[in-house]
């Protein structure tokens, strides 16, 4: 899926229970299901292909600079909540929560440190 495509297309439709997954793991191995926004690389694009439980609004997509880092971390959970304004929590996973990050995201909802990232719950 393309990046512009996405850009063009109206928010979903959802409950008020919307969860989704941000993945910047390179190599997703994992299970996922609903709404998943995955990192592009060519193992996660092979994932993604083979996904039947996925959201038609996910996708695969390229952090906004190229690099993974901060501001592409904090482009792609607004975009999601752009995308799906009933958000009710972002996982993302494949980053490390950081104090620059929580201090972002602290009026957006709570943040919740992961094993594999963190995750922000709408307060």
């Amino acid at each position: 899926m393309l990046k512009d495509d996405i850009a063009q297309r109206q928010p979903v439709e959802q409950t008020a229970d919307m969860e989704i997954s941000i993945i910047f793991d390179t190599a997703f191995q994992g299970d996922a299901a609903g709404a998943v926004w995955i990192v592009e690389s060519p193992q996660n694009r092979q994932w993604f292909e083979q996904q039947a439980a996925l959201d038609e609004w996910s996708a695969v997509f390229t952090p906004e600079g190229g690099a993974i880092g901060r501001a592409a971390i904090l482009r792609s959970i607004w975009n999601v909540q752009e995308r799906y304004p009933e958000w009710s929590r972002i996982t993302v996973s494949g980053v490390a929560l950081t104090d620059d990050l929580t201090a972002d995201l602290v009026d957006e909802g709570a943040v919740i440190k992961t094993e594999q990232g963190f995750s922000l719950a709408r307060s």
